[in-house]
Order: C-alpha cells, then structure tokens, then sequence
C-alpha cells in the first residue's frame, strides 16, 4: 500500500508481487475502507471441531487403531492412502 500512496501505479505494484489487477485493487479498496487492520488475514471457514462427528475417545480409538494395525487386520482390502509405511 505505501507504493500505491506513493504514487506507484497499480501494474507496478501488481508486477512486484506477481498478483493480478484486481488483487491490487481489493487491497486498495480495504485499505481505504480500514487501513492497516483492514489488510490483516484471517482464518478463514469453520473452527476447528465444528460438526465432529466422533467424540474426544472414538478419536483416540481411531488413532490407536491406525497406528497398531494394519489395514488387511482391520477387515480392509488394500492401503489406506498412497506409499505409507504399510506399502513396505
């Protein structure tokens, strides 16, 4: 934003920080509506453990389960992902 109020123009802002026009222009914008503060990121989506659907010891069981088994033990035909330590 100081290069813009210094008098830089919006390509030349843009070309620094490989962003597009309108990128540049929605800082402006924010910036004038709210200075700095208006610019700061914030976490973005739900929190964290919205709409979990296992509770705090089905996650547990579920964890120590993956870590003590293997996915054949667990009555699954295959892996669970791609290349994990299971693949070897």
């Amino acid at each position: 934003m100081a290069a813009l109020v210094a008098g830089r123009d919006r390509e030349d802002v843009a070309a620094v920080f490989g962003v597009s026009l309108k990128a540049v222009d929605i800082w402006w914008a924010k910036w004038q509506a709210g200075g700095r503060e208006a610019l700061v990121m914030r976490p973005r989506g739900k929190p964290v453990g919205v709409h979990q659907v296992l509770g705090e010891a089905e996650q547990a069981a579920v964890r120590q389960a993956v870590l003590d088994h293997r996915p054949y033990d667990m009555g699954l035909s295959g892996q669970l992902g791609r290349g994990g330590w299971w693949a070897s």
